[in-house]
């Protein structure tokens, strides 16, 4: 089966498809089936954000939790993400450095919509490691 995400654009635009292939941090491309079965390659530098999630539909009813809890990642350090446009992210990252496109960051409400996100470094990002 495959992964199901949602490319946040830095257009502010945003698409729901699924991972054709293999993603890591290294890429600087990705190549995406959309909603209708069509293969395309996505430039990373057009992508503000991918979202890894468990159903397109989401629960749109949910709250997802925004603290820390015992339920929480256990691995990582909390870091507070700051797009360019001001949108503000928070979760756990296990490597800032994992690769020269980006990073993963893990969300602490276990229960969210999203298992991860791949957060691409563009400039006006602000990344605040707490202590």
């Amino acid at each position: 089966m495959r992964q199901k995400i949602v490319l946040r654009m830095m257009d502010g635009s945003m698409e729901k498809c699924s991972i054709y292939s293999h993603f890591s941090a290294a890429y600087r491309k990705l190549k995406v089936l959309d909603t209708e079965g069509k293969l395309k390659t996505v430039d990373l530098h057009e992508v503000k954000a991918i979202f890894f999630v468990r159903d397109h539909g989401g629960d749109p009813g949910y709250i997802p939790c925004k603290e820390f809890t015992a339920d929480s990642p256990k691995a990582g350090k909390v870091v507070k993400v700051t797009f360019g446009d001001g949108e503000k992210l928070c979760g756990k990252v296990i490597n800032l450095a994992e690769g020269a496109s980006g990073f993963f960051l893990f969300p602490p409400d276990p229960k969210d919509n999203n298992l991860k996100i791949f957060v691409v470094r563009a400039p006006g990002l602000g990344v605040e490691v707490e202590a």
